[in-house]
C-alpha cells in the first residue's frame, strides 16, 4: 500500500486488521525516540504524523516479527469482526473520530490474550482515552454497552444479547442490521500458500 502510495483510509484500514501491529504502531508513535509532539491516540493521527517515509522504514524493521500462523487467522478475524460491530453498535450520529476510538475499543478488547498480560497494563502503554480504558477493562461507560453487545453477539447463548437489550434499549432490529451489514463487508483473507 505504502509503495502504490494508497490513500490514508487505506493505511488504516489494513493497519486496523491487525491488532498487534496496530498496538505496536501505537506504541511507536508514541515512543520518545520518535519525539512527536502530542499523544498519538488513533491509526489516523499517528499516519498524518508519521509521514510515508517513517511508515515505510518502521514497517520494514516490523517484517521479521511477523507471524504468518495460518491457525492465528480465525483469532485475527474474530478481533476485526469484534471491532467492526463494536464501531457499528454505537450510535450512528457520531463524529469519525469517536468512531475510530470506538473501534480500536473492540480491536484491542482481547490484548490480553494475544501478548499474555493483563488487558489494563496492556492498555496503559498507549494514550487512549479513559472511556476505551473503561469500556475495555470495568465494562463501564459509555462505549461499555456497545462492546458488551458485540461480545455477547460472539456467543450461542441468546440471555446475554436480550438482557443487554433490555438495559441499554439496543433496538433488535438495529442490532441485526449492523450485524448482517459488518457480515456482508467481511473480505474473507487467503491462507498463506505453503
Amino acid at each position: 500500500a505504502v509503495d502504490a502510495e494508497q490513500s490514508l483510509d487505506a493505511f488504516e484500514q489494513i493497519l486496523g486488521e491487525d491488532p498487534i501491529l496496530a498496538y505496536r504502531f501505537m506504541l511507536y508513535t508514541n515512543s520518545a525516540a520518535l519525539g512527536l509532539r502530542g499523544n498519538v491516540d488513533s491509526l489516523r493521527r499517528g499516519l498524518v504524523m508519521l509521514g510515508y517515509g517513517t511508515l515505510q522504514r518502521w514497517l520494514s524493521d516490523q517484517l521479521p516479527h511477523a507471524c504468518t500462523e495460518p491457525s492465528l487467522i480465525p483469532l485475527r478475524t474474530a478481533i476485526r469482526l469484534r471491532a467492526s460491530l463494536t464501531e457499528r453498535l454505537i450510535e450512528a450520529g457520531i463524529s469519525h473520530d469517536l468512531q475510530r476510538e470506538v473501534y480500536l475499543l473492540g480491536l484491542f478488547s482481547q490484548l490480553d490474550q494475544l501478548l499474555g498480560e493483563p488487558l489494563p497494563t496492556v492498555l496503559r502503554r498507549v494514550p487512549l482515552s479513559e472511556r476505551v480504558f473503561d469500556a475495555a477493562v470495568t465494562r463501564t461507560g459509555p462505549y461499555a454497552p456497545a462492546l458488551m453487545m458485540a461480545i455477547a453477539l460472539e456467543s450461542d447463548d441468546p440471555a446475554p444479547i436480550r438482557q443487554l437489550r433490555e438495559d441499554n434499549d439496543f433496538e433488535i432490529e438495529d442490532v441485526n442490521r449492523n450485524l448482517l451489514r459488518m457480515l456482508s463487508e467481511l473480505q474473507v483473507q487467503p491462507a498463506p500458500a505453503a
